[in-house]
């Protein structure tokens, strides 16, 4: 049976779901990444970004884009500490070799050791502590790192969507402010609204003001992760304006369905909870394919 849900999901870019293995090869997966692809291009997706909280994704994304005609895979890297952090020579080298998304630090994030998110599982799972841990973007005045304003300015110069990871939200905002003082065009609030963040509406409002977008993920509403209530995020998703938004899967684990199935879930449920069909294509068409760099 096919529905509106499965109309919008074709065309659509997925910029946010997790690559397998991941942490090591005994964590659980649905799908190898040859499978995902595969499940993405059947169900008549555009297109995903394959992200990875421990190496850049941009080989893997190459092979699968060439692999599968039709279907665009985007290679992605995080600034975690075991890869330099805010280290300029780390972006430049990812943006030559074709990276379409750098994500701010994550595991390496001080805000996200404070509030003990994905960095307690590599907590769990290593026995050794990740180098650099405890980053942030900016120093004890609060100004924006100057290593972080040469990767701003990399970014900008190559067409790179820069993406705030688990950075708190005051140093979101101030890294969109100074995002939007060097000229960069493609920025994303990641997960704005999850509990690793808990943006307020008007750090969502003053971020989508500055012209960039506010995330809003699927995996935070499921029972395993967050149990967030679908309705916040329709209600946010109405009061910052969907135009400036996206919604993505944040996809991983076996528990969970595959990427290409969550994003179709995600896509009924708003418009079960009322958000307008052109709506949701503003977030998982119209804006995913400007990040990507893939406009009509």
């Amino acid at each position: 049976m096919r529905t509106l849900a499965d109309d919008l999901l074709e065309g659509s870019i997925d910029l946010h779901a997790h690559i397998y293995p991941q942490t090591s090869l005994g964590e659980s997966g649905r799908l190898l990444d040859h499978e995902w692809a595969k499940a993405a291009r059947d169900a008549g997706m555009r297109g995903f970004a394959m992200k990875s909280h421990y190496w850049p994704t941009i080989g893997q994304a190459r092979i699968l884009s060439e692999t599968f005609p039709g279907l665009v895979a985007l290679g992605t890297i995080v600034l975690n500490g075991h890869v330099g952090g805010f280290c300029p020579f780390t972006a430049e080298s990812a943006i030559k070799l074709g990276v379409k998304i750098i994500w701010m630090p994550t595991f390496s994030a001080a805000n996200d050791i404070q509030v003990q998110s994905y960095s307690s599982r590599v907590k769990q799972n290593f026995d050794h502590t990740p180098p650099g841990n405890g980053l942030e973007v900016w120093d004890a005045n609060r100004e924006i790192l100057p290593e972080v304003v040469s990767i701003l300015e990399l970014a900008r110069d190559a067409g790179v969507t820069v993406a705030t990871g688990h950075i708190s939200a005051e140093e979101s905002v101030a890294l969109a402010r100074k995002a939007k003082e060097v000229g960069l065009e493609k920025f994303i609030f990641t997960h704005p609204i999850i509990n690793i963040v808990e943006a307020s509406e008007a750090q969502l409002k003053e971020v989508a003001d500055l012209g960039y977008i506010i995330e809003f993920t699927w995996i935070s509403a499921f029972p395993m992760w967050q149990g967030l209530d679908p309705k916040a995020i329709a209600a946010a998703a109405r009061s910052v304006g969907a135009n400036r938004c996206i919604m993505t899967t944040d996809a991983q684990n076996d528990f969970n369905p595959t990427a290409p199935e969550m994003l179709r879930m995600f896509i009924a449920t708003m418009l079960q909870l009322g958000v307008d069909k052109e709506d949701i294509e503003w977030m998982v068409k119209r804006n995913p394919a400007k990040l990507a760099g893939l406009e009509d």
